[in-house]
């Protein structure tokens, strides 16, 4: 065979393996990108997605039949909170050391309303009302705070809440998945029984407790897991007889002292997991509340004469037939509680700035009446000094509530 012929065989060889290594290499190298490119596009995809996720702030009030858990739902179901009371609301600091700013608050809001019977007229009326204002999404519910079923499975559908996506029509293409996130707890629900210490039974001290201190305690603790992951707030409703006792309503009084201790206390706890504890003493406002409710106070006197010793009725008798028929002369004035507290009323701009101040006062105090607000300094001043038997006798006639005489006492017959 000559040499050309040879030289033509291999050239022809070395074609087709020349081919073959560049199809291969040519396949490799698309295979390759094309991975790189499908990778690149899920990691593009899933940052999108996680760009999407908007949160949509969720506020549980507790107590919301009547009075200002009622109050505060109804205000942000009528959007009455962008009206120009939201404009004006300013963070009550010193002026010396922080700016005012107004406040921002989200288009978007969700209440779960906690309601102690959910066949109430108030609860009845929020939910009328949720169907027909559909700016805030409202969730009426019961929860009993003496009971710790209750209590747990009032968690449960918060927590449940928390877990779905909310189905909103988005105008845009793009996928967007809308989560409620846990704002704030409102512990409002409160139960007071005005009556001298000695008359209530144990029962009656037992529930104050129970609605006013160790309900929300609880209610709060089983939350907390979801508090630190949402750096959420909770806001305490207390009174000003946390801080100036009273006569009449001394157990009351007493249970609202101890929310405030434990506010405090476990502030300093929490703030560094990202939870924010307040107080927030909402100011004289009962005509709008159940709070005094006729019926149910009728069903405590029965309940404390029902309990009384012999020589009990006998000496109180006639004192709390007087008792009775001075509160009854409130009953009057109460509203009935589908009219809400005025809307000129300055609690709504602290309970605003306790809600959506982004760094909001430990403490809120409405202001009261200046009636309360002379007794209360002229009784501090006289306690300071240490002439609490004159402090007593201010605040005495400040409650102005009937003071027990020998010569009413009488026995039962006479109630």
């Amino acid at each position: 065979m000559s040499i050309m012929k040879i030289f033509q065989i291999i050239n022809v060889k070395n074609h087709y393996v020349i081919q073959s290594c560049l199809v291969i290499s040519l396949v490799t190298v698309t295979t390759w990108i094309t991975a790189i490119l499908r990778k690149k596009k899920k990691i593009r995809l899933n940052e999108n997605v996680n760009n999407k996720i908007i949160s949509i702030p969720l506020i549980v009030i507790t107590g919301c039949d009547t009075g200002l858990g009622y109050s505060i739902v109804m205000r942000y179901l009528k959007g009455e909170h962008f009206s120009k009371n939201q404009n004006n609301s300013k963070i009550y600091h010193n002026l010396l050391f922080f700016n005012n700013k107004p406040l921002i608050i989200p288009n978007r809001i969700a209440i779960v309303a906690f309601c102690l019977n959910p066949n109430s007229p108030g609860a009845k009326c929020l939910l009328q009302l949720s169907v027909k204002y559909t700016n805030i999404k409202l969730f009426v519910r019961q929860l009993d705070l003496t009971d710790t079923d209750s209590i747990k499975a009032g968690v449960t559908f918060v927590t449940d809440l928390l877990q779905q996506n909310v189905d909103i029509n988005w105008p845009h293409d793009e996928a967007v998945f809308f989560k409620y996130e846990l704002h704030a707890l409102v512990n409002n629900a409160a139960r007071m029984v005005m009556a001298e210490y000695e008359w209530q039974t144990s029962k009656i001290i037992k529930q104050q407790f129970e609605v006013n201190v160790l309900g929300p305690i609880m209610l709060t603790a089983m939350l907390l897991p979801t508090f630190r992951k949402d750096k959420s707030r909770v806001i305490n409703v207390i009174s000003h007889c946390a801080y100036l006792p009273l006569p009449g309503v001394s157990i009351y009084g007493a249970t609202k002292a101890a929310v405030r201790a434990w506010t405090i206390g476990t502030r300093v706890e929490l703030e560094t997991h990202g939870i924010k504890m307040i107080t927030f003493s909402p100011g004289s406002f009962y005509l709008h509340s159940s709070i005094m409710n006729v019926e149910q106070r009728m069903i405590d006197y029965e309940d404390m004469c029902n309990n009384m010793n012999k020589e009990q009725l006998a000496y109180y008798g006639a004192f709390m037939y007087t008792y009775q028929n001075y509160l009854s002369t409130i009953d009057a004035y109460i509203n009935p509680p589908e009219i809400t507290i005025p809307s000129t009323n300055k609690i709504y701009c602290q309970m605003d700035n306790a809600l959506w101040a982004v760094h909001p006062k430990a403490e809120y105090n409405v202001p009261e009446p200046w009636r309360y607000r002379i007794y209360f300094a002229v009784a501090w001043t006289l306690s300071s000094l240490g002439l609490h038997y004159l402090k007593d006798k201010v605040v005495r006639r400040f409650v102005a509530t009937p003071q027990f005489h020998d010569n009413i006492a009488s026995s039962v017959e006479n109630i």
